[in-house]
């Protein structure tokens, strides 16, 4: 309940995410908190007992039971702290133990990640514009970054890659779009790097003191592509339409499972359920979507295609298409 009352604030924003094995040791982590952080919530898990979180403010003290304004939760395999109106300035966890552990803190603060994703130009001739790419990001190929930022609190900015352990794995070069500080835009063109990645921002406050925040999910750089090749977005009542995609293999020739689903089954046919694909070669798939008659107009449909391989290097990625049923759907063809 610490955890979901905590997560569930507004204007939370993560600070920290870092996960690692433990090799009997201790691994440090240094978390800059800022002034405009309310509270902050340090969470430790690992799936081992045994191993245990020391945290140390500002002033080098650990923090223990019974400290002011702090909730510690003590848990058979982690160990949840949160502090409110926390002192600003580094912070340190120390992890020690066995096993895979997971640490991550959360600030309620007025700066914090609204978005970041990969994007590309699209959009028809005369209002084209930076569209959100579906699945992941393309190993080896241009990359463009777009992040959005609430900033009015913060002074300076630095964007970076960071790995699963938290450590910076690249520094970015991003271009402010506008000068809304309360949302902040941010685009640049990145190389990928070939581990996972998060997005991380830093710089500091205005008051001079450092901050930092991660954006949570974890992105990664994969060699296939799934493309929707659709040239329709609505469904007429009782009609059957094929919907045809485009599998990219960037990498070795290999062979790829097809998985598609959709949350109302108007999926009833997926050819072919599987693929061999040479080196940096293109083969279509094609999926028949029939609508019953009765389904109730308006009703909306998100089809996935997830394609992965299964020889040769590992990598998986997908596609998400937005279907809708309409009456003005009707006079569209038929299969």
């Amino acid at each position: 309940m610490q955890l979901m009352r905590e997560s569930t604030r507004e204007n939370v924003s993560m600070v920290l995410w870092a996960s690692a094995k433990l090799n009997g040791g201790m691994q440090k982590f240094d978390i800059p908190v800022d002034s405009t952080t309310e509270r902050i919530t340090f969470t430790f898990s690992v799936d081992t007992k045994g191993s245990r979180l020391v945290l140390r403010g500002p002033n080098g003290q650990a923090v223990g039971e019974g400290a002011v304004r702090t909730e510690d939760t003590e848990l058979n395999c982690g160990r949840l702290i949160t502090v409110e109106k926390p002192q600003a300035g580094n912070w340190r966890a120390e992890v020690s133990g066995s096993g895979t552990f997971w640490l991550q803190a959360q600030a309620q603060s007025d700066i914090y990640f609204i978005s970041a994703e990969f994007v590309k130009l699209g959009g028809r001739p005369g209002h084209e514009g930076l569209f959100r790419i579906q699945g992941q990001p393309l190993m080896g190929e241009p990359a463009t970054l777009q992040a959005s930022l609430s900033a009015a609190d913060a002074k300076t900015t630095e964007f970076s890659f960071v790995s699963e352990r938290g450590e910076i794995l690249q520094k970015l070069r991003m271009k402010a779009s506008d000068n809304d500080r309360e949302f902040l835009e941010f685009t640049g063109e990145v190389a990928l790097p070939d581990v996972p990645f998060r997005l991380s921002v830093s710089g500091r406050d205005t008051k001079g003191m450092q901050f930092q925040r991660f954006h949570g999910p974890l992105f990664h750089a994969e060699s296939v592509e799934v493309a929707s090749k659709l040239n329709f977005d609505e469904l007429a009542p009782g009609a059957t339409r094929e919907a045809v995609f485009a599998i990219r293999n960037l990498g070795p020739a290999r062979s790829f499972k097809v998985t598609v689903t959709d949350a109302h089954r108007f999926v009833t046919a997926v050819e072919p359920h599987e693929l061999t694909i040479g080196t940096h070669q293109t083969t279509s798939l094609k999926v028949t979507l029939t609508v019953p008659p009765g389904i109730a107009k308006s009703t909306g449909d998100d089809v996935v295609v997830l394609v992965s391989s299964t020889t040769g290097t590992a990598t998986t990625n997908a596609a998400v298409v937005r279907l809708t049923v309409t009456d003005s759907a009707q006079g569209q063809p038929q299969h």
